[in-house]
């Protein structure tokens, strides 16, 4: 009993959060010095408490033998709100993300005219990711979700000077308003389907829907299609992703927030519908396919940008990609993890963009160029990675290759800690190259307690998606454009490339012009 009211906590703060958002912008600057504060003290409060509750389903789950099944009492304590081990994660780490952005911002915007429209449309956004993640009721959800846009489009077009920045937040709003569409038709087809608004009723009768005999629903399928769309528009997926490397134009701070739940709440909208995407494989072949493309294109651009934060937006949207190649495997573990390790990393990237040039002149001027060791040990590296990928699983117990996806997701992450490798082989540092080799082993070593650790919060409220022949081809298809890419870097960093990469660098160094299209039918639309 006592759980069940503090669950209910996470939910409090973020109300007033958004609440901000009704002082007027007059107000909020003229006492900018204590209202950024206490913004920043409701955040941190939030995370303390977001971080209380997790901590208490743990222990719940842990030494009273709770379940994180959707019946068990432990996860639905009303019908508005939904509390498990997967949201109790996601209001973690958006709170968490939240505060440090908002503890930098103070003195990033010191003296800016502007400051407090912006802590109250940052307030606004946290709280209203925060409530989207713990809504537990579908309604919630989609008012959430709206909200979640509309305050980062403030904060997209804070600075009204900045041309490339209004032009990519408006690019977006478009974007959005199509999930908008397609998240409420879905909603509105899941609630003729089971009957309810209550996500735990919908996800229960999901679960004993694949359990029975009976044909899928048409309107289950269409469904989820329509959360596809939504999650892909949101999640800056091929062909929707040319609004973000122009963001870059917005305060960094922003740019940090956007991984605080935001742009990434696509992968989290198809993990929390996993038991009804269950229903519906063709909707996660599709996932499949998006998120490959994405992953290939983000990466391929990200090789050919100067700018520090357009590669750090590219490399977002690979990251992206991969994260909805995970979900679309059936990989929910996989991908929450990866979900959440992104969101800190990148924010810390863009926070620290600033001196990410000073620190490559000094790691240059510490490391040197210097010979290759040789090419025989390049092929003793990747033995190692695979060697201590294979140990660090053992030890660990993942038993990654009985998971759906688990053989092609190790096999990845064994070609990143290969090229990892090579790159340290090439400098001819022999120091480095032990180095790079042992925090290979201990990425290893982490990967798999973080992978046993979220199986442990979320593993009883995803869905297991058996392995099929489509699975199977999905897979080889992925492994296929992941060896190809793997490949092409090999080729890019070599002292001699083909003479058709340096034709094709011009093109992707200008994301293939698609931005370009993109503003070009924008323009005549807006003309019509």
């Amino acid at each position: 009993m006592l759980f069940a009211w503090l669950s209910l906590l996470p939910t409090l703060i973020p109300i007033l959060l958004v609440a901000a958002v009704l002082i007027p912008d007059s107000v909020a600057q003229r006492t900018v010095t204590r209202f950024r504060r206490g913004v920043t003290f409701a955040v941190a409060s939030q995370f303390a408490i977001s971080m209380g509750v997790l901590l208490m389903f743990v222990f719940s789950r842990t030494f009273a033998g709770g379940s994180g099944s959707l019946s068990s009492g432990l996860v639905q304590q009303s019908p508005l709100v939904l509390v498990d081990g997967l949201s109790a994660m996601m209001l973690t780490l958006v709170s968490f993300v939240g505060w440090v952005t908002c503890q930098y911002s103070i003195r990033y915007l010191d003296g800016e005219a502007n400051q407090g429209r912006y802590y109250r449309w940052a307030a606004f956004t946290i709280g209203a990711v925060s409530l989207t993640v713990a809504s537990g009721h579908l309604v919630g959800l989609v008012l959430g979700w709206i909200a979640t846009n509309l305050g980062l489009h403030q904060l997209l077009v804070l600075n009204q000077d900045r041309t490339a920045a209004r032009r990519a937040a408006w690019t977006k709003f478009a974007f959005n308003r199509l999930g908008d569409v397609t998240l409420i038709a879905a909603s509105i087809l899941l609630y003729q389907q089971f009957g309810s608004f209550s996500l735990a009723t919908i996800l229960d009768s999901a679960t004993t829907l694949v359990a029975g005999t009976n044909p899928v629903p048409v309107a289950i399928h269409v469904a989820c299609a329509l959360l596809v769309v939504t999650a892909v528009t949101q999640s800056v997926q091929f062909p929707f992703h040319t609004w973000l490397p122009e963001t870059m134009e917005a305060p960094t701070p922003v740019s940090a927030l956007m991984h605080a739940g935001i742009v990434n709440a696509g992968g989290y909208l198809i993990i929390r519908f996993s038991h009804v995407f269950a229903l519906s494989p063709v909707s996660l072949y599709s996932l499949v396919a998006i998120g490959t493309l994405t992953a290939g294109f983000g990466v391929v651009v990200m090789m050919t940008q100067t700018s520090v934060k357009k590669s750090l937006a590219y490399s977002t949207i690979a990251q992206m990609g991969f994260m909805m190649l995970q979900v679309g495997l059936g990989a929910y573990v996989a991908a929450t993890l990866h979900l959440a390790a992104h969101s800190l990393y990148k924010a810390n990237a863009f926070l620290r963009s600033g001196s990410v040039v000073r620190d490559q002149q000094a790691t240059l001027g510490a490391f040197g160029p210097k010979h290759p060791i040789g090419g025989s040990q390049i092929g003793l590296a990747a033995a190692a990675c695979w060697a201590m990928l294979v140990i660090a699983w053992t030890l660990f117990g993942i038993s990654l290759l009985e998971k759906p996806g688990g053989l092609i997701l190790g096999g990845i992450f064994c070609l990143a800690l290969t090229q990892w490798i090579c790159n340290a082989i090439r400098t001819g540092d022999r120091k480095l190259v032990m180095q790079s080799t042992a925090m290979a082993g201990l990425m290893c070593v982490l990967y798999a307690a973080g992978y046993t650790a979220t199986g442990y919060l979320i593993g009883d409220v995803v869905a297991v998606s058996p392995l099929s022949i489509g699975n199977t081809i999905a897979m080889v298809l992925v492994a296929i454009v992941f060896l190809g890419i793997f490949t092409l870097q090999r080729s890019v960093t070599s002292a001699n490339p083909p003479a058709w990469l340096r034709s094709v660098y011009v093109h992707a160094s200008n994301g293939f012009y698609l931005d370009h299209l993109v503003r070009r039918f924008s323009r005549n639309f807006a003309t019509t």
